[in-house]
């Protein structure tokens, strides 16, 4: 982590969110699944969605059929952040028929094998570390204020920032 998949996916959901019937951040995906799990997370995007379910479910297998039934006919944004798990894609993502025309699934993840077992269409945009001089000026200006170090810190500086291997969220 550290390299802004994250936020890079909040900017272009901001972004467009506004060409889609319903939209949907889902954030922290692999944790929020660990901690209260996959159906929790399927009532969660519903509800983000400003889905009124009429049906309870206690199943992951319901949610799906709820998720599909109530968005197969709208123009949907959904960003799963954080998933490592092509079940947890499978239960909140399912098939493209699960979302009308037009609809877009944008996942962050550490691993994209998670979209090749998926088997849907994607395009994968790998997120890369900064250059040194990049990062060495990102430090700098955070630590400095300034987009070179003061004094006698050029040494150190460049220290931490061979430390932090370009991961912006490390600078």
């Amino acid at each position: 982590g550290g390299m802004g998949k994250t936020t890079i996916a909040r900017r272009v959901y901001e972004t467009i969110r506004s060409e889609f019937k319903v939209s949907c951040f889902l954030a922290d995906v692999r944790e929020r699944s660990e901690k209260r799990g996959i159906v929790q997370l399927q009532k969660q995007l519903l509800d983000c969605m400003n889905i009124n379910s009429d049906t309870r479910f206690d199943d992951e297998f319901e949610g799906k059929g709820i998720i599909c039934d109530s968005l197969c006919h709208k123009k949907v944004l959904l960003v799963l952040d954080d998933v490592d798990d092509g079940g947890l894609l499978e239960n909140l993502a399912g098939e493209q028929d699960w979302f009308g025309p037009g609809s877009r699934i944008i996942i962050t993840t550490r691993d994209t094998h998670v979209l090749e077992v998926h088997g849907a269409a994607y395009i994968i945009c790998k997120v890369e570390g900064l250059e040194q001089d990049e990062a060495l000026e990102l430090f700098c200006l955070r630590a400095f204020k300034r987009p070179k170090p003061e004094g006698g810190y050029m040494d150190l500086s460049q220290e931490v920032v061979k430390y932090c291997d370009g991961l912006p969220f490390a600078l």
